[in-house]
């Protein structure tokens, strides 16, 4: 398979998150390509797969389709697995395969669809290992190998996580829904293990997001290690020195302590400031003047496993953010992202809903407001 060879792609993305992740691939070159819900379509060459795992900030990971073909039961789900060229697509070693299926299909047992598909590779099957992703719907059978390996949210620097941590593409479709221009000043008052800094760093400075992890495609046959090499070498001249004042704070030290420890990790550490701080203590960060961000993913209490702590408890949080704003940050964006239930009427804002999606199972919202003049 050469590197010009076209393949059709399926690039997955947390519900809501769909569109954006269509602008960031269409971003890329890659054509065609629409968004379906759960992610984006598109047909790529290989090349274009490697850059779409390195630098796509809000997709989960990316799938490849080897076959799609219809079977009415074992014999004709074995015939068309024969017509795949595997050593094609699979390194040595054994693989991971995962299936679903519809009820309404003849195959609807997924745990013997995926023993044939092992069969068929010819290859032993252990968790961890190359992955493929079987999907058995009205009897068309869709098979796709993985070509991230770990989730792309796993940028490959997070060290200390602290007690509700913010996935990484969670956090970067945050900052671009919220309509940071990447050049203000941004404040996040509950960072946290830092998420929402970093990725706002590595989006103001055009750091490749997987630039310090590696992937599955790269154990494939048809990898080119010294095209891989331009490609990388290619989004390290992408960098810029550019990086507005990123400031954070959170009342916990120790989640301080794990914003800065990830921030070096990921090379962003000169670029961030943290401290320890109740949100009633933080102020405006001096920025001669200039008006920015506040963005933040507030604390609540089924997010940090404590469900007894419901809107009503959060109401005094909320109130005193609301006077926070007001006194210190007039004129600025505030960007959240909060479910629906959290009173952030509270902070007395006009919020606007610009995103719904949902964070670790939880329905959540990205609401926007203006902090008035006074």
């Amino acid at each position: 398979m050469s590197r010009s060879t076209r393949v059709d792609a399926f690039v997955v993305a947390t519900p809501g998150l769909e569109q954006l992740a269509l602008a960031e691939v269409v971003a890329l070159g890659v054509r065609p390509a629409r968004a379906v819900r759960g992610g984006v379509e598109c047909t790529v060459t290989l090349p274009q797969l490697w850059a779409m795992n390195l630098r796509l900030r809000t997709a989960t990971r990316v799938l490849v389709r080897v076959i799609r073909c219809k079977a009415d039961g074992f014999d004709s789900l074995a015939r068309g697995l024969a017509r795949v060229d595997w050593s094609e697509w699979l390194p040595d070693g054994a693989v991971d395969v995962r299936a679903s299926c519809d009820r309404s299909s003849a195959l609807y047992h997924s745990t013997a669809v995926a023993e044939r598909v092992v069969e068929a590779t010819g290859r032993p099957a252990a968790d961890g290992a190359q992955s493929l992703v079987v999907r058995v719907l009205d009897d068309v059978v869709t098979v796709s190998i993985d070509s991230s390996g770990p989730s792309l949210h796993q940028r490959g620097w997070r060290g200390p996580a602290g007690r509700a941590p913010l996935r990484e593409t969670l956090a970067a479709a945050l900052l671009i829904s919220s309509g940071w221009d990447r050049r203000s000043p941004l404040v996040d008052p509950f960072c946290g293990s830092g998420t929402i800094l970093i990725e706002a760093a590595m989006l103001a400075r055009r750091m490749a997001p997987g630039r310090h992890r590696s992937f599955a495609f790269e154990q494939w046959p048809s990898f080119d290690a010294a095209a891989w090499q331009r490609l990388v070498q290619g989004a390290d001249a992408d960098v810029v020195d550019r990086c507005p004042p990123l400031v954070g704070s959170d009342r916990d030290a120790g989640a301080v302590e794990a914003t800065l420890a990830n921030a070096t990790a990921a090379g962003v550490a000169d670029r961030i400031a943290a401290s320890t701080l109740a949100v009633s203590d933080v102020v405006t960060p001096r920025v001669d003047g200039r008006r920015g961000w506040v963005v933040c993913n507030p604390p609540y209490g089924e997010r940090l496993g404590r469900p007894g702590v419901g809107p009503r408890e959060l109401v005094p949080l909320f109130d005193r953010l609301g006077t926070v704003l007001a006194q210190q940050f007039a004129g600025w964006r505030v960007a959240m992202l909060v479910p629906d239930e959290v009173p952030v009427g509270h902070t007395r804002l006009a919020f606007e809903t610009v995103l719904h999606t949902s964070n670790g199972g939880i329905p959540v919202a990205v609401k926007v407001a203006t902090v008035p003049l006074p």
